[in-house]
C-alpha cells in the first residue's frame, strides 16, 4: 500500500512555491517580451526558452538583452556572470549541513537551481535533514525552474507576436530590488550601514566611470569591503535590548 508521504511533500513542496509562481512569471514575462522586442535573434522563444533553462538568473536574463544589443565580449560576461552570482556560493555554505548526505547528483542540481527565492524557501522546510528534506528542496528547485522558463518563454512569444512598447519594462528587475531592499532596512535598522556604503561607493564609481563602465569596478570594491567589514555588521556584534539575546546559530 503506498504511503503519503511522497505526495504530501510535492504538495507542501508546491504550495510552499507559488508565491514564487507569481513572482518569476510576471519577471519572465518581461524580461522574454525584452529579449524578443530589442534584440534580433531568429526565433526568439527557443533562445528564450534555452537561455532560462540554462541559466537561472533574474538579473542575467535582463542584462542578456543588453550584451546582445552591444556584442558585449565574452570575459567581460563571464566577470559580470560570477560577480553577480558569487553570493550564492554563501548561501550554499548554509545548506551543506542539511543536504550533506544528498547524492552528487541532487547536489549538483539544486546547485545549479538556486536561487534566492528557492534559498529562503528550501532553508524554511517543514521537514529535519534526511530523504524527506532532500525530496522537498528538489521539487522546490523544479518548481521554481519551470516557473521561471514558463515566463520568459511566454513573454518571448508575446514578444515577437503583439507590438510592445517596453517603456518601463527593463526597470522592472530594479524595481524588484528597491522593494526588497526597502522592507530589508524597515524591518531591520542595521542593514541601512551596508546600505549606504553600497550607495556611495556606486555613486563615487558612477561620477569617476559612467553609469556604463561603473558595474565591475562597484562590485570589486564592494565584495572584499563588506568581508572585511562583516564581523561589524554581523548579529552577534549588533547591541542587543535589554532582555534579548543573539539567538544560538546551529550549523
Amino acid at each position: 500500500m503506498p504511503t503519503p508521504e511522497k505526495p504530501s511533500i510535492a504538495r507542501a513542496a508546491f504550495v510552499a512555491s507559488l508565491p514564487v509562481l507569481m513572482g518569476y512569471l510576471s519577471m519572465g514575462f518581461a524580461a522574454g517580451v525584452l529579449l524578443a522586442v530589442k534584440t534580433d535573434l531568429p526565433a526568439t522563444p527557443f533562445w528564450a526558452t534555452l537561455t532560462s533553462g540554462v541559466c537561472i538568473s533574474g538579473a542575467l536574463q535582463f542584462l542578456f538583452v543588453d550584451w546582445i544589443q552591444k556584442l558585449v565580449p565574452l570575459a567581460t560576461v563571464a566577470l559580470l556572470t560570477l560577480a553577480l552570482n558569487l553570493r550564492y556560493a554563501m548561501y550554499g555554505l548554509a545548506l551543506l549541513g542539511p543536504l550533506r548526505r544528498a547524492p552528487f547528483w541532487a547536489k549538483a542540481y539544486l546547485v545549479w537551481g538556486l536561487t534566492d527565492e528557492t534559498y529562503a524557501l528550501e532553508t524554511a522546510a517543514p521537514y529535519p535533514p534526511g530523504p524527506a528534506h532532500l525530496r522537498y528542496c528538489l521539487l522546490l528547485t523544479l518548481f521554481d525552474h519551470l516557473y521561471w522558463i514558463g515566463g520568459v518563454t511566454l513573454g518571448a512569444l508575446a514578444g515577437a507576436a503583439l507590438p510592445f512598447d517596453t517603456r518601463g519594462i527593463d526597470f522592472a528587475m530594479t524595481a524588484l530590488f528597491l522593494v526588497i531592499l526597502t522592507d530589508q532596512l524597515r524591518s531591520d535598522p542595521f542593514a541601512r550601514i551596508p546600505a549606504v556604503i553600497a550607495l556611495v561607493v556606486s555613486g563615487l564609481a558612477a561620477l569617476g566611470l559612467g553609469a556604463s563602465r561603473m558595474l565591475v569596478p562597484t562590485i570589486a570594491v564592494l565584495i572584499p569591503l563588506f568581508l572585511l567589514l562583516r564581523p561589524l555588521l554581523a548579529p552577534a556584534a549588533r547591541p542587543q535590548a535589554p532582555g534579548k539575546s543573539t539567538p544560538e546559530v546551529r550549523p
